[in-house]
């Protein structure tokens, strides 16, 4: 999915108060962090399958390494760059990026100092199901991210519930009719806590993934489920605006 919650959400005036919800929410990696198309190493991968020598293997295996070690280093920045990241899921995420990257130097460096032919078939093989960079690394650092970002979004909401039943109180007050606007805030509220109930699992779930379980079978579901319920949360969050603006558009129409 490539939708993102700044794609969604614009910015609200409610009540004087701005509720402004960004950052990336669903499976889809950014720009910078999305799998390196296959045309980066294709050069090196014709060369290889064509002319299976050690020059041409370590070319490839080095060029399938660093188009890596780039996506690492933008997952790296990504998280010291998050606003919504909680600091021990940026250390559990900074944690798997780390060793991830340690462990593919060490792998280049094998393969760099290899002379053998089948031995350096065998540690280039090793790439891509060692490490899961693009499979799972990937979607931990989005999906957490996501994730941290619906559930940040809560105190927003929570913010904007202040101001609008102050509103509505004081609509009341004065003999007014509030029944829609209090609906649509009820229904603004039912809508984040939603959203926050599915978001609130899915850190906990996805750090444990590992390479291992990928290629066991067991780590893809769960970062499938996890897209599925980022998607329902991101859906939850835009409804939640949409019934925060009704409020404010029910509470206008009592002047």
């Amino acid at each position: 999915m490539k939708n993102r919650i700044t794609a969604l959400l614009a910015a609200i005036a409610v009540g004087g108060s701005l509720l402004l919800v960004s950052g990336g929410v669903v499976a889809a990696a950014s720009p910078s962090t999305r799998p390196a198309a296959s045309g980066v190493c294709a050069a090196e991968r014709t060369a290889a399958r064509s002319t299976p020598t050690t020059e041409s293997l370590r070319a490839l295996g080095d060029c399938e390494i660093n188009r890596r070690f780039v996506t690492l280093n933008a997952l790296s920045a990504k998280i010291a760059a998050s606003k919504v990241l909680t600091s021990s899921d940026a250390s559990a995420l900074s944690a798997i990026v780390s060793p991830t990257r340690s462990g593919l130097t060490s792998l280049k460096a094998t393969i760099d100092a290899e002379t053998d032919l089948t031995a350096l078939k065998a540690d280039i093989a090793k790439i891509a199901p060692d490490y899961r960079v693009y499979l799972v690394v990937v979607p931990q650092v989005n999906l957490v991210n996501g994730a941290d970002m619906v559930i940040a979004a809560q105190a927003k909401f929570a913010t904007v519930n202040t101001n609008l039943s102050a509103r509505i109180a004081a609509a009341k007050a004065a003999g007014k009719n509030t029944t829609a606007a209090q609906a649509a805030l009820d229904s603004m509220n039912a809508s984040v806590a939603a959203a926050v109930a599915l978001a609130t699992p899915l850190p906990g779930k996805l750090l444990l993934l590992t390479p291992a379980q990928y290629n066991g079978g067991t780590a893809g579901p769960v970062i499938q489920s996890a897209r599925t319920d980022l998607g329902k949360a991101r859906d939850d969050i835009k409804a939640a605006i949409a019934s925060a603006k009704a409020c404010r558009d029910a509470l206008k129409a009592l002047h």
